[in-house]
């Protein structure tokens, strides 16, 4: 795995819990939590940062793993598995109803659990970049302004923005952060890309991990641009095109 993957365990078992959580560990996954019912996955959910579920149907309480999956598809948008003991098909259907990215009958191995968790994040990861595309496309023939705006991706949705609230975009591998006063958005994006959906009199790339608003520049320094306290690096083979883009007396 390229990067860290965190886990949410849904199971009231504390056997197959354990298990699982070492089958975890021993695959290079994070945990970022165990629950025992609803509740404490709710709490999990809210407070830490979960890549993918693996959900219990049949756990303690009122609220099954069901109702957790639903809660997931209506919240936090992450894909989740099933896993249970029962397989009629009743049982089937109504996990089917939620669109389950797996679904695991009891007992299970590490590498059932390892193939679903990996196909399951595959297939979201298509889902994801499919509408990213589709939303990218709304933007190819538009000249945008400073005073117009872009809906970014957050967790649970899209976050409108203002260009001219945007103070710097910093490169990182494959995304690109873009920082918004105290916030900060996460695309996956090369800084190129970003770039092209810029209005290019406004913005300008110092580095080839950073780009900054030119109204927010605050101060220049020898080798660096300050911006809301923040020191933001430019390369000495583009200093030629920073100092022709500001006004100097």
């Amino acid at each position: 795995m390229s990067k860290a993957i965190n886990v949410l365990i849904v199971e009231d078992e504390f056997l197959t819990a354990d298990t699982l959580k070492d089958y975890l560990i021993e695959f290079g996954y994070q945990l970022s939590g165990i629950a025992r019912d609803a509740q404490e996955a709710e709490s999990i959910l809210d407070k830490e940062k979960t890549d993918i579920a693996i959900l219990d149907m049949n756990i303690q309480g009122s609220r099954d793993g069901i109702w957790i999956a639903q809660l997931i598809n209506e919240k936090y948008k992450i894909p989740f598995i099933f896993l249970t003991a029962y397989s009629d098909s009743q049982t089937v259907q109504s996990a089917v109803e939620t669109k389950p990215f797996g679904y695991l009958i009891k007992p299970f191995n590490k590498m059932d659990i390892y193939t679903a968790l990996e196909v399951a994040l595959q297939k979201f990861q298509q889902i994801e970049s499919s509408v990213e595309l589709k939303i990218e496309s709304t933007l190819k023939n538009k000249e945008l302004g400073l005073n117009e705006h872009l809906f970014v991706k957050e967790k649970n949705g899209y976050g409108k923005i203002l260009l001219n609230d945007i103070l710097y975009i910093k490169s990182e591998l494959k995304y690109v952060e873009i920082y918004v006063q105290k916030k900060k958005y996460v695309l996956r994006h090369s800084l190129t890309e970003f770039m092209n959906f810029l209005p290019p009199e406004h913005f300008i790339q110092v580095h080839r991990s950073y780009a900054v608003n030119k109204q927010a520049v605050e101060y220049i320094g020898s080798n660096y641009l300050k911006i809301e306290g923040n020191d933001i690096p430019f390369s000495n083979q583009r200093k030629e095109e920073i100092i022709s883009a500001f006004n100097f007396l």
